[in-house]
């Protein structure tokens, strides 16, 4: 015979192979007809019953029916034909194996309408963790078994916490092993919630090492639609707290792509759970964003517009609102550029009646509406809104100041001025411009716009003293709900931390300073760890 070495790697294969422990399953229609049989007997009746039963909890015994993990007697029984084989480590091992995957299978959440299935849920979770023990012998055991031994915290309340930091810094070969080794699925609960640890991790870490870990975060989220929204929020409610906040071009894109304009009305619900300084935060970036492309993309003479770009982003804060007046060739274009283009710009365009290149610029700064025209050679156009504005975006909008519903209305502007140097009392036009924009209209650079208090209006009548309660009391009065917990750490200020559908705690986030709080919350059955909340 030939001399090869091609035999090394088919033994080295099946070495590794007899060490996973990693023997074929039984299909998964074995596993259904069992789990039918059981539903109707209630009986295991042998270790083929057992083990089929155990990789088969999650399987609905009918169409739309129920599986054995919702049913708690049931549950109990097929762990007790389990038990069966603890005296039969070898036997009962694989029996384990099966129950550890139906485990990270199933993860309902934590409701009214599914509260029994998430106690089923648990109740699974102490037993693997009891009976861990039981799945060696003397002889050397599979792979697996040594990592679901090593791994006990798996099957506790906290099973995510000690692999948080090393992912944290790309270090994914434990969990690689885990799911190798215990069968854990990508749509897991637990590499769901391992997710969110990163992200509640990072937020509580100094600057430097939040911005640094913020990259890899953001790609993680970007390829989970599930958990991508909750993830956003925490990690922009936690950038806006840097100080100067610079612009972080990723978590703009992500967060616009995801959630559109920040600003506009029809973004209001994508938007809500973030802070309103956040979302500032962000529209003032996009708004920057949005100037500089109409001033280098959109320039009438295909050349950048460097003043003027540097000049209007230095007043993001002023621009409640802005549209985009495109011509014919930034309205019908296919080239890639302009196809970006309009989708960044989606919601905030308008149609101009114009041919070629020309384009406008609309900004409302409080009372004020300022026409900007890509061409150099078009004067600026201010328009007071208190006045009534000469023309309608919603409409087709036209350049000749003798036009219907034209931007070009110099009788009844309230701001014309050239972007040549040296037309008023200043060398330079953009020193002009701020000095006109400060004077006339109160608007200066890198600062909103100052907006009148609304006037507080009294009670028709005033409140008793004897009537009026304090939350605490209110509280103390009533049943407890996780709704009723919102309300409270919304009167009370702090924060809750919810867990629970993913086998974790409910956390109420404050300390024992408080005794109106300690009341309510011993009251509804929460307990307190220092420096950690309180706990249910």
């Amino acid at each position: 015979m030939t001399p090869t070495h091609q035999i090394d790697a088919v033994i080295a294969d099946l070495q590794s192979r007899a060490r996973a422990g990693t023997r074929p399953r039984m299909s998964e229609d074995h596993q259904l007809d069992a789990v039918r049989r059981f539903w109707e007997t209630q009986e295991v009746s042998s270790f083929r019953d057992a083990y089929l039963l155990s990789w088969g909890l999650c399987l609905p015994h009918r169409p739309d029916g129920d599986c054995v993990l919702d049913n708690r007697p049931r549950l109990e029984r097929v762990l007790a034909g389990a038990d069966d084989w603890t005296k039969k480590p070898t036997a009962y091992r694989r029996c384990y194996q099966g129950l550890v995957r139906s485990y990270f299978s199933y993860a309902p959440a934590q409701t009214k309408e599914k509260e029994s299935r998430y106690n089923n849920w648990r109740f699974l979770r102490e037993y693997l963790l009891e009976r861990n023990d039981c799945i060696g012998d003397t002889r050397a055991a599979p792979d697996w078994v040594s990592t679901a031994v090593e791994n006990k915290l798996l099957f506790t309340s906290e099973p995510y916490a000690p692999y948080v930091d090393s992912l944290l810094w790309g270090d994914s070969s434990v969990v690689d092993v885990l799911c190798e080794h215990l069968h854990i699925g990508k749509a897991s609960w637990f590499l769901k919630r391992l997710v969110m640890a990163q992200v509640k991790r990072a937020v509580q870490m100094d600057d430097k090492d939040y911005l640094r870990l913020l990259p890899r975060l953001l790609n993680v989220l970007a390829e989970n639609e599930v958990l991508r929204d909750p993830g956003l929020v925490r990690l922009l409610d936690r950038y806006v707290n840097v100080p100067a906040a610079p612009l972080h071009a990723r978590l703009q894109e992500l967060t616009v792509n995801w959630w559109g304009n920040p600003w506009l009305p029809s973004n209001e619900t994508r938007w809500g759970g973030v802070t309103p300084e956040a979302r500032a935060m962000v529209s003032d970036w996009l708004k920057a964003e949005i100037i500089e492309t109409f001033f280098t993309k959109l320039a009438e003479d295909g050349s950048a517009d460097p003043r003027r770009m540097q000049f209007w982003k230095r007043y993001v804060k002023s621009i409640d609102h802005m549209e985009f007046a495109l011509g014919s060739t930034a309205r019908n274009s296919t080239e890639r550029d302009f196809v970006a283009l309009r989708k960044k710009m989606q919601g905030l365009t308008c149609h101009l009646d114009t041919s070629g290149a020309n384009n406008a610029f609309i900004m409302k700064m409080g009372d004020l509406v300022v026409v900007e025209f890509s061409g150099m050679g078009n004067a600026l156009y201010g328009y007071d809104v208190r006045k009534g504005l000469p023309f309608d975006t919603k409409k087709i909008l036209r350049l000749p100041t003798d036009a219907q519903n034209s931007l070009k209305q110099k009788a009844r502007s309230v701001l014309w001025e050239s972007h040549k140097d040296g037309a008023g009392a200043w060398s330079k036009w953009e020193q002009n411009f701020e000095t006109i924009l400060l004077r006339d209209f109160g608007i200066e650079p890198q600062k909103a716009i100052p907006r009148p208090r609304q006037p507080v209006r009294a009670p028709a009548s005033p409140v008793p003293a004897t009537e009026i309660k304090k939350p605490s009391l209110a509280m103390a009065s009533r049943p407890y709900s996780l709704d009723a917990l919102r309300m409270f750490g919304k009167q009370m200020g702090f924060e809750i931390d919810d867990n629970s559908s993913l086998g974790g705690s409910l956390w109420a986030r404050t300390d024992g300073a408080n005794e109106d709080v300690t009341r309510v919350l011993t009251h509804w059955g929460f307990s307190h760890k220092p420096s950690k909340g309180w706990w249910k």
